[in-house]
């Protein structure tokens, strides 16, 4: 029994082919492909795996370095209102506005000096207003030059100008001896209206506008569409002569839109001083403020409504 199970357990350590299979060329030809195969496709995708490795460690570190410059940037400053100016301690300018200073108005100020005193005689003064957010800049009072008697009412009385702002916000006024700053304030001019503005009428035609002071026949505003409308002015002749400009602004936006421009107002018209035919065109549909400039001085503005283009 015990010869028996050994010659079995020798059998089963033979292998079970009539001739040897796993020859020395076969051995051969495996070797070769399990080279070929480790220098093939899986070479290949250990090249692509690291470069997409070192791809994404470079994603990684721009957002790491992004995050961390927007993180730790300083924000930008918030304007305060500063109605008063001070050099070297001595107050030199307050400004008190109107209470119900809106942009699209005129409203009036009243500027008060506290030394502006005789060495400012034969200069130039101007104000001017900067808007904080957009830059841009308006005429308040223009230039004029300081006489003696200039002067000497403005050291001893309160000067008052009148000035319409085109866009809400802090704006900063300054004060300009020829050409240099001499003080400046920071004013909050408030948000205005946007309800379309009213008509009334003027000859024997319906205009939309400000009754006794801007106005024109309005056939009403498409989005995209261009169309004709005919201006009407009333004032005074220097307050209408000079270049002609329409500005408009979208309700929620504060980029001025450049819409019509001419080189001077005609003449009487409709029972206004002066008119002027234009075509006016508003790219977008929405509440829309218009601002008519003449000479560089806001009028006043007024709002429409732009109706969806088909």
């Amino acid at each position: 029994m015990r010869d028996d199970r050994m010659d079995w357990e020798h059998r089963l350590k033979e292998p079970p082919f009539m001739e040897p299979m796993f020859t020395e060329k076969l051995r051969t030809n495996v070797r070769r492909r399990l080279t070929e195969s480790q220098r093939g496709p899986a070479r290949s995708f250990r090249g692509i795996r690291g470069a997409g490795g070192l791809l994404a460690a470079f994603v990684c570190l721009g957002l790491v370095i992004f995050w961390s410059a927007s993180a730790f940037q300083p924000a930008a400053p918030v304007p305060e209102l500063r109605p008063s100016y001070y050099k070297d301690g001595n107050l030199l300018l307050q400004v008190f506005p109107d209470p119900e200073l809106k942009a699209g108005r005129s409203y009036g100020y009243i500027f008060s000096f506290a030394e502006l005193g005789f060495e400012a005689v034969n200069k130039t003064m101007a104000i001017e207003a900067v808007h904080l957010a957009t830059g841009r800049r308006e005429t308040v009072v223009k230039p004029y030059v300081l006489t003696p008697e200039v002067l000497a009412g403005i050291s001893f009385a309160r000067y008052t100008a009148f000035s319409a702002m085109p866009l809400e916000g802090y704006w900063r006024y300054e004060v300009l001896l020829d050409g240099e700053l001499y003080a400046d304030v920071i004013l909050d001019v408030g948000e205005p209206s946007w309800e379309a503005t009213g008509t009334f009428d003027a000859g024997s035609y319906k205009m939309t506008g400000i009754d006794g002071k801007v106005g024109f026949i309005d056939p009403g505003f498409v989005a995209g569409q261009p169309n004709k409308y005919m201006w009407h002015f009333w004032g005074n002749e220097e307050e209408l002569d000079g270049r002609f400009e329409v500005l408009a602004v979208k309700q929620g936006s504060m980029e001025l839109v450049p819409v019509f421009e001419a080189d001077s107002l005609g003449g009487e018209n409709n029972g206004a001083n002066r008119h002027l035919p234009s075509s006016m065109i508003l790219p977008e549909p929405g509440h829309w403020r218009l601002l008519p400039y003449v000479n560089g001085k806001l009028i006043d503005s007024i709002v429409v409504e732009v109706e969806k283009g088909t």
